[in-house]
């Protein structure tokens, strides 16, 4: 726990404002500003650099507004890292350029309501092209080109849409907001193919895992809803989830999935404060709570999955929280490769054998790339 890093929430529903590279490479919301924070580092107290300055920004936008850039939500994937503002503003740097490079900016509506509720990265479909899409209050979903820094796909739906996310082969897309029900999406056209009843308040997280069927919902009234894609429905149309889990104590804001070939697959749910539930994603059955004092600002995966970084936003008692997995020696040298399935096996894990793991496109941190790491060091390692 570093006390040193002041997480600022700037509106109460909006909590995806922290997001992490790797260990060394965590961002988190100040004023106006993306702070860099590292919790390897061993200077203490630890100081944050700064990623993305607001201040002054170069985009102003069309409402009149002519403050700094309000943070309201931010995220990174495939070294890119962006950031979405209160009045349609965005800020977009890649990670890999050189130190202090300029970031992007622009403005994606000129609409009252413009506030930006939620931002993911991804690749597109035809290429390797990293993508930016932004879910707005103005009931807008837009697709960013960061390369050109374009806007590529502007969809309008009949609400304000909180969160979205992409399915692992970016065929489709889930959406939640001010509406009940979870829509299901064509991600190359933004049409709504399914929607799902079950919920009975708005929503605000949702997520899909690697596996490319599991997808959790959550919204505002205190409900984690896990649906199979393969089986939205029944033959009759009715909405089949295949579990529901209770959050603790309010609507669940952040939904994330363990990455694939992080170990035993797990969901975390965080909530608005004090708790963040560690959900067992293979029978969705049991759970750890970890339980804290304080508003949570933004949870996520680090270090191959095997930790998770928690933005905690009390004024006096809030800051980083960097939890590990258990037994993770154990666990993690030996590898989710070493799990024999039996045949037969109908639970939500991500494969069914090894091989299979060790070719997925995203699998981290598997037996096999765990040995290269001590060869590519140039030194013996002394046993500990």
């Amino acid at each position: 726990m570093d006390f040193n890093q002041d997480v600022l929430l700037s509106h109460f529903q909006l909590r995806n404002l922290l997001a992490c590279a790797s260990r060394d490479h965590i961002f988190y919301a100040g004023v106006s500003k993306v702070l860099h924070y590292s919790s390897m580092d061993n200077d203490f107290p630890v100081q944050p650099t700064i990623a993305m300055d607001f201040t002054e920004p170069t985009a102003l936008p069309t409402n009149g507004y002519m403050g700094p850039f309000q943070i309201s939500t931010l995220a990174v994937a495939h070294s890119i890292l962006v950031t979405g503002g209160f009045n349609g503003e965005y800020g977009m740097v890649n990670l890999r350029a050189e130190y202090k490079s300029k970031h992007t900016e622009g403005i994606l509506t000129a609409d009252h309501n413009a506030i930006t509720n939620h931002v993911e990265v991804h690749t597109s479909r035809h290429s390797s092209s990293p993508l930016a899409t932004f879910a707005s209050n103005d009931k807008g979903l837009r697709t960013i080109d960061v390369n050109t820094n374009k806007i590529v796909a502007d969809y309008k739906y009949k609400h304000a849409i909180n969160c979205s996310t992409m399915s692992p082969d970016q065929r489709l897309r889930v959406l939640v907001g001010d509406n009940r029900k979870v829509s299901i999406c064509a991600s190359e056209n933004g049409q709504i193919l399914q929607q799902l009843e079950g919920h009975r308040d708005f929503g605000f997280a949702c997520d899909w895992a690697d596996d490319g069927w599991t997808v959790a919902t959550g919204n505002q009234d205190m409900k984690i809803m896990i649906w199979d894609a393969r089986k939205w429905t029944t033959s009759s149309g009715t909405a089949c989830p295949v579990a529901t889990i209770a959050a603790e104590m309010a609507g669940v804001r952040k939904l994330k999935f363990s990455p694939v070939g992080s170990g035993k697959r797990v969901l975390v749910a965080a909530e608005p404060a004090d708790f963040v539930s560690v959900i067992d994603a293979e029978t969705f059955t049991s759970k750890q709570t970890l339980s804290f004092f304080g508003e949570i600002g933004g949870v996520d995966f680090t270090n191959d999955g095997q930790d998770i970084v928690v933005a905690n936003c009390d004024t006096s008692r809030g800051g980083i929280m960097h939890y590990e997995r258990c037994s993770l020696v154990e666990v993690g040298l030996r590898g989710v490769e070493s799990k024999k399935r039996t045949r037969g096996y109908e639970g939500h894990d991500w494969t069914a054998n090894e091989e299979d793991i060790e070719r997925h496109s995203k699998s981290r941190s598997t037996a096999m790339q765990r040995a290269r790491k001590p060869a590519h060091l140039g030194f013996n390692l002394m046993p500990f």
